[in-house]
């Protein structure tokens, strides 16, 4: 049921998996490569695909579903990515901002599909 409080902790979870990339981007300083960046974007995936998976297999119901997705979907950046790889465009590295793009949305993808696989595989079919 959505209510109130619903609404609050769907922030909380948010705002927490904000903070948990905030904390990252700090610790895991950029160079050419963003591997912050890269390392969020792909940790949110592999959560979305887990809890995804769990869901499907009704190990997860969806309130904490959504509250892991919400996590998540504060965790991940897709604005960062854009704008990180505009800015190694602007600066001629057409190349960096080309395979960063890719890099993260194929990794996306292929972290998202294991953890969901990992999670059909070990909660059942």
């Amino acid at each position: 049921m959505i209510d109130v409080s619903w609404v609050l902790l769907q922030i909380l979870a948010g705002g927490l998996g904000a903070l948990t990339r905030f904390g990252a981007m700090v610790v895991i300083r950029p160079g050419v490569w963003s591997w912050g960046l890269f390392a969020v974007n792909g940790a949110g995936s592999l959560t979305v695909g887990a809890a995804a998976g769990a869901f499907a297999v009704n190990a997860l119901d969806w309130t904490i579903a959504s509250l892991i997705l919400a996590f998540a979907a504060g965790l991940t950046t897709f604005s960062t990515l854009t704008v990180t790889a505009a800015q190694h465009i602007e600066r001629r590295e057409i190349r960096v901002g080309a395979v960063m793009v890719t890099a993260h949305v194929f990794v996306g993808i292929v972290a998202a599909a294991l953890g969901y696989i990992s999670i059909i595989e070990m909660l059942g079919s």
